[in-house]
């Protein structure tokens, strides 16, 4: 029993000591052992998307830096510290797609480091929380690039780790269309429903399949009106990251003849019963030699 007793407190006191180290190491990881802070940084090479400010923190260093970007049409870097994690940041603006190096000096320690920044194209992430679509599950990530191409990647959660794979399970395109929908009743609204069609290459009951085969085309309706969507904020962020125009989107679904909206008007005469339903257009036309 004592015995016991002594292998369970060795063992916590075995744990405690790998906590406290592993404490020290996050907290003292940059530290030289004196009050001055090594320059250091989580990582050297970042990649940060084209339409979005982001920051860099600065693990380790003295709160005063000087910093070079080497092709200053790419991306221009602020030094930010009035943040309370870590030893401030840098504050990257990119200006069009590529890659620089950007030199951090430390200007108590002279310190540098050389840091590479790629600035990728924008993208959106549609992560899939609750699902019953076969390929489309749950811990599926789809990432909608916004490039030429509108290429999309499929990428999918570890279930032991919690950890997004670092291998999309598949790729292919995408696209934004409106379809317009009436109401019940003659006199209801007409709406105009955004879907999003994912091509990938799939079986008959849409799971993924080999990339050789032809691409299929999956349309995802948007159910705005069900109380779960944030309709606004989702239309606003497609149209601010994907450059979607919406309201362009409505104009070709109004030009489609198969999207043509029935002008149909309905009239009645006061104090009768009498009822005219009847279609409002520029045809059929009027026979000839009737207007001057």
């Amino acid at each position: 029993m004592y015995i016991k007793c002594f292998i369970l407190l060795a063992n916590m006191k075995i744990i405690q000591s790998f906590f406290l180290f592993l404490l020290f190491s996050i907290v003292y990881g940059c530290s030289n052992g004196t009050d001055v802070s090594s320059l250091c940084f989580e990582k050297e090479y970042y990649e940060q998307p084209l339409l979005r400010a982001t920051d860099i923190t600065i693990r380790g260093g003295n709160r005063d830096y000087t910093v070079t970007v080497e092709e200053t049409d790419i991306l221009s870097i602020d030094v930010d510290l009035s943040s309370s994690i870590g030893m401030g940041s840098l504050k990257v603006t990119p200006k069009k797609k590529g890659e620089t190096k950007v030199k951090v000096k430390d200007n108590i320690t002279n310190e540098i480091v050389e840091l590479k920044i790629k600035i990728i194209d924008s993208y959106l992430a549609y992560a899939i929380k609750e699902s019953n679509h076969p390929a489309l599950s749950n811990g599926t990530v789809v990432y909608l690039i916004n490039n030429e191409s509108k290429d999309c990647y499929f990428f999918r959660y570890s279930d032991s780790k919690n950890e997004l794979s670092q291998n999309p399970i598949a790729k292919g395109t995408y696209d934004f269309s409106v379809k317009l929908e009436n109401g019940f009743g003659n006199s209801s609204p007409t709406y105009a429903i955004p879907y999003l069609t994912l091509n990938y290459a799939s079986d008959e009951q849409g799971n993924f399949s080999d990339a050789t085969v032809p691409p299929t085309p999956h349309k995802l309706r948007f159910e705005l009106y069900d109380g779960v969507t944030s309709a606004n904020a989702v239309l606003n962020l497609i149209s601010k990251f994907l450059d979607i125009d919406w309201k362009e989107l409505v104009e070709k679904a109004l030009t489609r003849s198969e999207h043509t909206i029935v002008p149909t008007l309905k009239t009645t005469i006061d104090n009768t019963d009498y009822t005219i339903i009847g279609i409002l257009n520029t045809y059929p036309e009027i026979p000839e030699n009737i207007l001057e």
